[in-house]
């Protein structure tokens, strides 16, 4: 009987040891997954702002894109983000269009690392 529970608990142990390595990339991935969603969310509220700074009447589009670097100041990127804005509301366009992208590194352990480029976009009307 010492030897059937002997074998038992080796065989868990070989079963532990084959699905730790599966359950490790799962978790980071879902870490990952988690921080990559933040600053997707972080970056179109910082692009909202940018625009709601860019739709007043006495700002420019330096204004619209300093107010987005303030905003995503507590964001933590691999990239440095670029802000640019179109329709100016001096051109006497009806509303103005602030697109912020950073590139960004996602790392998984025993994974590759993948570099993707996160995009948001904020639209206001001019007032």
């Amino acid at each position: 009987m010492t030897n059937i529970s002997t074998r038992q608990r080796g065989a868990v142990a070989v079963e532990f040891a084959l699905i730790l390595p599966v359950l490790v990339v799962l978790l980071f991935a879902i870490i990952e997954l988690g921080l990559g969603f933040q600053r997707f969310e972080a970056i179109n509220a910082a692009a909202r702002e940018g625009a709601r700074v860019a739709s007043l009447p006495t700002t420019s589009t330096v204004d619209a894109c300093n107010r987005v670097t303030a905003s995503l100041s507590g964001t933590s990127f691999t990239g440095t983000p670029t802000c640019t804005a179109t329709n100016e509301c001096q051109n006497s366009e009806p509303s103005v269009t602030v697109t912020v992208t950073v590139p960004n590194q996602i790392s998984i352990p025993f994974l590759p690392a993948a570099n993707v480029t996160i995009t948001g976009s904020g639209d206001f009307r001019c007032e």
